[in-house]
């Protein structure tokens, strides 16, 4: 969930709007936006479908494809290059 939290509060902010502005155009509280830009798991689809379209964003469902996302492997490998990660980019700079 943090992932899409991050997403909203990035497009809050570049709408310039605060907490307030977005709650209130929702009609959630500003708490609860508030807990869930931080992290917290406890809105209902319902209060987050109203938050995403107030910032024109939608929540989307796909077939699973058993992959990971790159967002899953970006945090699963984050700052964690395997070795011969490291000697592809060595020969390509040497290349």
């Amino acid at each position: 969930m943090t992932s899409i939290a991050r997403a909203s509060r990035q497009r809050r902010v570049s709408q310039g709007l605060t907490q307030d502005q977005a709650a209130t155009a929702a009609g959630v509280s500003r708490k609860t936006l508030s807990d869930f830009e931080a992290g917290g798991d406890g809105i209902s689809l319902g209060n987050l479908n109203r938050l995403l379209r107030v910032l024109g964003l939608e929540l989307a469902t796909r077939e699973a494809s058993g992959r990971p996302t790159l967002d899953e492997l970006s945090d699963r490998y984050r700052g964690e290059e395997t070795p011969k990660t490291l000697q592809r980019a060595r020969r390509k700079k040497t290349a």
